[in-house]
């Protein structure tokens, strides 16, 4: 049986191998577990390339009764989400996953992935959670960039509030990717980690 540490290593072993859907980049990052909507959930992996694209993991000790509220949670902040599951999850993945989500599934070999359905691009994102994964400083930087006026005496709640309505999606998911994948990029890639 296959850990979740192990399927996160076919993931990216996937991706960078030039066989997936994605062109893979030596600029591309992966990055480990990021914290979102408010720190209350974590993707298991994301992949930040000209886009962020998130994957949850369910091994086959795993089981799918989180998933519900866990998907609702990814697409509010990523571009494109995957649910990579074994495949004695696969006939109950299919009936509660939302068509736009991709769904991998994965079987008890080293490097069995076969996908079951192709992740579209997500039109749910709120800009609200999305700004959540940018720091208060970068937060200012971008209203810097965008000319808005910085109120130091706003909590970090009411500055996304206000940039969420004030700064166009495309310019806060530009920023979000550029500061990610300037904060993990410098970190050791997953690429060559070993789980």
């Amino acid at each position: 049986m296959n850990s979740p540490n192990q399927i996160k290593k076919n993931i990216i072993n996937w991706i960078s191998s030039g066989n997936s859907i994605y062109d893979y980049q030596d600029s591309d990052v992966m990055i480990d577990e990021l914290c979102f909507l408010e720190r209350r959930n974590r993707a298991d992996l994301v992949y930040a390339n000209g886009k962020l694209t998130a994957f949850e993991i369910k091994s086959k000790a795993d089981s799918l009764i989180r998933w519900e509220s866990q998907c609702s949670a990814y697409l509010k902040v990523f571009d494109s989400v995957w649910l990579c599951c074994h495949n004695k999850h696969a006939l109950r993945s299919l009936n509660i996953t939302p068509k736009e989500v991709g769904i991998i599934i994965v079987d008890d070999t080293k490097t069995g992935l076969a996908i079951l359905r192709e992740a579209k691009k997500n039109n749910k994102i709120n800009a609200f959670y999305l700004l959540d994964l940018l720091w208060r400083s970068e937060l200012d930087e971008l209203c810097i960039e965008n000319n808005l006026k910085i109120i130091r005496k706003e909590k970090i709640k009411e500055v996304r509030t206000r940039v969420s309505y004030e700064i166009p999606l495309d310019i806060i998911r530009n920023k979000v990717l550029q500061k990610l994948k300037y904060r993990y990029g410098n970190k050791t890639n997953l690429m060559h980690s070993s789980y």
